[in-house]
C-alpha cells in the first residue's frame, strides 16, 4: 500500500457582501497532478470552487536508492520478481545479495557483526532474529495497510511478540501424503477417497509391508513419520502442532503418547520405511536414496515443495505415478499441516517503507503473488506453495497451474490449516535432546513414552519459558 505525507493546500477566496460562502476543495490525484492547474478567477467575482495543489509522492518514491534482497528461493525466479518490482518503482533498485545463504541465520549473524544487513530477508528462526534485534518492527506500516487485513488471522499474529510484528508470513507449504499410484494398482489396493481417515490410512500402510523384499507401507519426512505432531491435533481442535497451545506444551494428553507408541510400532513392524543406508546402496547404488522415489514405499507423508520434482521423476524414472493427498482425517476432520516461512526488514535499513513494500511484493501481496505465479509458470515450475492470504483472484490463479488432482483437494482445506508454530527456545530444547539422545532412546525402546512424557514435557517448557523471558527483556 502507497503511504506518504499529503500536502493539501486550500484556497479560498471570498467576496463578503451579506453573507459568509464557505468553498471546499477536490483532491487531485498523483498521476493526473500535472494536468491540473489552479484556476483563475476575476478580481470582481467570488470564487465557486476551491483548488488543491498537486500531491507530493512520499521520498521513498521519487528518491533514487538501492535495497538488497536476501532469500533462499530459485535465483533466477527472485531476480525476476525484483525486476518487476523495479519497473513498478522505477527510482528504486533492488540487489539480489546472495551473501546470505541457507539456512540463512550464520551468514545472517556475520553479516550483522560487519554492518552489511540486507534490508529485506527470509529467515527461519524468528526467536533469534528478534533477540539479535535485527528486526525492525512492522506495525507503523502493516496497521494502516488495507490488503494486511486479508492475511489469515492465525497466520498474521505468528510473528507479532509483545505487541511489535517483527515480520510477516510469505508462502505455506503443505504437508500431505504422496501416494504412488501405481504401487496401489499392482498391489491390486483401491486407492482411498481424497477425504480418507487415519484409520484408512494405517490399514492401507499395512497392506504394503513386505520387509523382505524391501517394500513399505508407509514413510515421513527425514524418516520419522512424527505422528504425534499432528495426529492429536486432527483429533481435537483445541490442540495445536505437537500439542502446542501458544505458551506449553502437553506431551502427557494420551493422544501424543498414543500417536507416539503408534509410530513407534510401525517402526517395529517394518510397516514405516525402515531400510538402511547399506540395504539401499547394496540395491541402488546410493545410502542416500530416497525409497519412495525408488518405487518401493506406497505413502510418503511429505511437504508440498517436494511437488516440484518428485511425480516428474518417479514417472521418468519407471518408480510410478504419484498423487499427493491431503492429510488424513482424524475425530477433528482433516486438517492440513503446514511450514511457514517468513520475512523480514533490517532493524537498520534507511528506507523502512521501501522495504516494507518491497517484502510485501516479493511474498504475500496480491499484486506481487498474481506476478510470482506467471513468471514461475513461464519457467516450467509446477505449484508447490500456497498463499497466506485470502485473495480470490490469487486462488483461482493457482488452481488453474496445479499439476496433481489431489493438490485441489488440498487446496480447498488450506482456510483452515495449522501452521507449525514459531516456538522459542525449541532449537534449545532440540540439543539438548540431542545431546542426551532423549529421542534415540525412545524409538530404541529403551525409554517408554509413557514413563518419560512428562520428563520430556517439563524440559521443552522450561526451555520455551526461558527463551520466552530473553526475548522480553531484548524488546
Amino acid at each position: 500500500m502507497k503511504s506518504g505525507k499529503f500536502i493539501t493546500v486550500f484556497m479560498i477566496l471570498a467576496v463578503v457582501l451579506t453573507m459568509l460562502a464557505g468553498c471546499s476543495g477536490k483532491n487531485n490525484s498523483t498521476e493526473n497532478a500535472a494536468d491540473n492547474t489552479a484556476s483563475t478567477e476575476p478580481a470582481n467575482e467570488p470564487a465557486t470552487e476551491a483548488t488543491n495543489a498537486p500531491e507530493e509522492k512520499p521520498a521513498w518514491m521519487t528518491e533514487k536508492f538501492t535495497l538488497k534482497y536476501a532469500d533462499g528461493g530459485d535465483s533466477k525466479i527472485e531476480d525476476d520478481m525484483m525486476k518487476a518490482f523495479m519497473e513498478k518503482y522505477p527510482n528504486i533498485t533492488v540487489e539480489h545479495d546472495k551473501s546470505i545463504t541457507f539456512p540463512p541465520e550464520p551468514t545472517l549473524t556475520a553479516a550483522a557483526a560487519a554492518g552489511t544487513m540486507p534490508d529485506v530477508f527470509g529467515m527461519k528462526d524468528i526467536p533469534l532474529a528478534i533477540t539479535s534485534d535485527w528486526l525492525l518492527d512492522l506495525s507503523p506500516y502493516w496497521d494502516k495497510d488495507e490488503e494486511s487485513k486479508q492475511v489469515y488471522k492465525n497466520l498474521a499474529e505468528m510473528a507479532v511478540f509483545n505487541g511489535k510484528r517483527y515480520a510477516m508470513a510469505n508462502f505455506q507449504f503443505a504437508e500431505g501424503v504422496f501416494v504412488n499410484k501405481t504401487l496401489f494398482e499392482k498391489n491390486n489396493v483401491p486407492l482411498p477417497s481424497y477425504n480418507w481417515t487415519f484409520d484408512e490410512m494405517i490399514d492401507l500402510a499395512k497392506k504394503f509391508s513386505k520387509p523382505d523384499q524391501h517394500y513399505y507401507g508407509i514413510g515421513g519426512p527425514w524418516g520419522d513419520l512424527a505422528f504425534q505432531e499432528w495426529v492429536p491435533m486432527n483429533n481435537d481442535n483445541e490442540i495445536g502442532w505437537n500439542t502446542y497451545d501458544g505458551e506449553k506444551f502437553h506431551f502427557t494428553n494420551q493422544q501424543w503418547i498414543d500417536a507416539y507408541n503408534l509410530k513407534l510400532e510401525l517402526r517395529r513392524t517394518k510397516v514405516d520405511d525402515v531400510m538402511t543406508g547399506e540395504e539401499k546402496k547394496k540395491l541402488w547404488g546410493d545410502e542416500g536414496s530416497w525409497t519412495f522415489q525408488k518405487g518401493h514405499v506406497a505413502m510418503a507423508v511429505d511437504f508440498s515443495w517436494n511437488m516440484g520434482w518428485i511425480p516428474g521423476e518417479m514417472k521418468k524414472g519407471g518408480a510410478g505415478d504419484v498423487d499427493f493427498y491431503p492429510m488424513p482425517a482424524g475425530k477433528a476432520g482433516q486438517r492440513i499441516p503446514t511450514i511457514v516461512d517468513f520475512v523480514g526488514v533490517s532493524s537498520t535499513t534507511k528506507y523502512p517503507e521501501a522495504a516494507y513494500e518491497l517484502a510485501k511484493f516479493m511474498t504475500w501481496g496480491q499484486e506481487g503473488f498474481l506476478k510470482r505465479i506467471d513468471i514461475e509458470k513461464a519457467a516450467g515450475q509446477p505449484v508447490t506453495k500456497y498463499p497466506v492470504a485470502d485473495q480470490p483472484e490469487v486462488w483461482a490463479k493457482l488452481e488453474a497451474n496445479l499439476t496433481l488432482p489431489g493438490e485441489k483437494e488440498v487446496m480447498k482445506l488450506m482456510s483452515n490449516a495449522v501452521p507449525y508454530p514459531i516456538v522459542p527456545g525449541w532449537n534449545d530444547f532440540a540439543a539438548w535432546d540431542t545431546e542426551n539422545k532423549f529421542t534415540e532412546k525412545l524409538m530404541s525402546g529403551e525409554y517408554k513414552v509413557a514413563d518419560k512424557a512428562k520428563e520430556f514435557e517439563d524440559k521443552v517448557n522450561e526451555f520455551v519459558a526461558s527463551a520466552r523471558a530473553k526475548m522480553l527483556e531484548n524488546q
